[in-house]
């Protein structure tokens, strides 16, 4: 009787090439038939390019998300560029600490829950651009809302809310 089946990218790549061709392969390196999950508790050889890979995704987080993590979109799942304040946030999530108690790694922030509406102005400030108005007073105002003042699509809340940013902008810069 053979033994299990150890895997490798290799033997995933011809199981993938004999199902386009309408041949029955065997299929337990995936999850069900799904072709885009592996199946859990397989033995699986990582070449020396996989490994290493494998380690940097585990060191680096945004490498990882950047890389790897597809999300869903207007044009369908694809690769996003991370904005800024998401990768703080991820930053802040990957950091580690020793643990006497389990005497391994923890993360040090273990109990967080997220609740983030969208469109609430979290990458507000990702770009900013100067003005010089006539008077000859110079502002840094924030990419957006540029847009939108050379737009004229600003209502009467918006427009207040475009001098409180560069009021914010004066006093914090005088």
């Amino acid at each position: 009787m053979p033994g299990p089946i150890i895997w490798n990218s290799v033997l995933v790549a011809q199981t993938l090439d004999k199902l386009r061709m309408g041949l029955q392969p065997d299929l337990s390196c995936f999850h069900g038939t799904d072709i885009e999950l592996k199946a859990g508790n397989i033995l699986y050889q990582l070449t020396k390019e996989e490994a290493d890979e494998f380690d940097l995704c585990s060191h680096d987080i945004i490498y990882f998300v950047e890389k790897y993590c597809r999300f869903m979109t207007d044009a369908g799942r694809k690769v996003v560029h991370l904005r800024k304040y998401q990768i703080k946030i991820l930053k802040s999530l990957a950091k580690e600490e020793y643990s006497e108690a389990y005497e391994d790694l923890i993360p040090i922030i273990r109990n967080m829950i997220m609740m983030q509406s969208r469109q609430s102005g979290k990458c507000f400030f990702d770009g900013l651009v100067t003005l010089q108005w006539p008077n000859g007073n110079i502002y840094k105002v924030p990419i957006n809302i540029f847009y939108y003042m050379k737009k004229g699509k600003l209502n009467l809340l918006e427009r207040i809310k475009v001098k409180l940013y560069m009021w914010k902008y004066i006093l914090d810069n005088i």
